[in-house]
């Protein structure tokens, strides 16, 4: 029987029981019938009998990770026959374990939101940044509450897309209202038929390639980047890309967009190249879904940058 599965992450007193009442009362999220509500931590807010009653919710309180299990999981599916199931998640907890915890394969997940408290998000990625960053990997949404009006949001959007490109991310200020869709100006010139990137400006590209294609759609892209090559020789494409910095040292990686060429190219892996490149948008293989596509006009030997390491700053 296929079974929706809604996972709401977070560290704890982050809001996730908090947006779990709101999305139960969001007309159409919850299919009619049973709502089994997974509950992996008690926070400062807790379901009120009168919620769990409205909704149709019968609440299973988990303390240890190692109840979630497949005998668990066919008890659920057996008692109470649910038409969906809610888990609220103990941040602390490996997502890993999860999704390993034996979960009847015909069940899917449906959606994966966290919350992060903005009041704490500082400390708790300086001091806890694996266990901050793991669970916002696999979310389809993250939503960052009681933000004040200095809260970096560019910083920790910039951050998060960087982790996990397709993830929206929303920041929500102390009275409950939401900060606008903000459109971050870029520090040069996307108005000609050909854009130069400079060396820093690299990662502001390329989130804003993925998030804004149509500012670069049919035109000239011109930057410095490492040569990535295929894994497999005759294979025409290669990666250009460089080594970006998401919010520490731990968290670097590379970053580019598969880039087609024709004839023979004469650069190894790892070379420092200049490269013109065709921009274009659509379905790719190599992602598995939509995404930036490049295609090579020119490219020549490069300069390793003064500054090796890109930030989104």
């Amino acid at each position: 029987m296929e079974i929706p599965v809604y996972l709401f992450t977070g560290l704890l007193e982050s809001g996730k029981t908090t947006l779990i009442q709101e999305v139960a009362g969001e007309e159409d999220f919850l299919e009619p019938g049973t709502t089994v509500l997974v509950q992996c931590e008690e926070g400062e807010e807790s379901f009120s009998e009168a919620f769990l009653k409205e909704y149709r919710i019968v609440l299973l309180e988990i303390e240890e990770p190692e109840e979630l299990n497949e005998m668990f999981w066919k008890r659920c599916e057996k008692e109470y026959r649910p038409a969906q199931i809610l888990i609220e998640y103990n941040g602390m907890w490996e997502m890993e374990k999860l999704f390993k915890s034996g979960i009847p394969g015909e069940w899917f997940i449906g959606g994966v939101y966290s919350t992060v408290n903005a009041e704490t998000a500082e400390l708790y990625i300086s001091n806890m940044r694996k266990q901050f960053m793991e669970p916002l990997r696999d979310s389809n949404l993250i939503i960052f509450n009681r933000c004040g009006e200095t809260f970096d949001r560019m910083k920790f959007r910039r951050s998060l897309k960087a982790l996990n490109p397709q993830v929206q991310v929303a920041f929500e200020r102390a009275d409950g209202t939401m900060f606008g869709n903000e459109i971050e100006e870029m520090p040069f010139d996307y108005s000609g038929d050909t854009v130069e990137i400079e060396d820093m400006d690299y990662g502001l590209w390329y989130l804003d390639a993925m998030d804004h294609p149509d500012r670069y759609m049919g035109k000239e892209i011109r930057f410095t980047a490492r040569y990535c090559a295929s894994a497999k020789p005759d294979q025409k494409y290669f990666v250009p890309g460089r080594h970006i910095m998401t919010c520490c040292e731990d968290d670097i990686q590379f970053l580019g967009f598969i880039c087609y060429f024709e004839g023979d190219m004469p650069f190894k892996h790892g070379d420092w190249v200049n490269v013109s490149v065709h921009f274009d948008y659509g379905e790719c293989r190599m992602y598995g879904e939509e995404g930036p596509i490049l295609r090579l006009i020119h490219i020549e030997e490069g300069k390793k940058p003064r500054q090796e390491l890109v930030t989104f700053t």
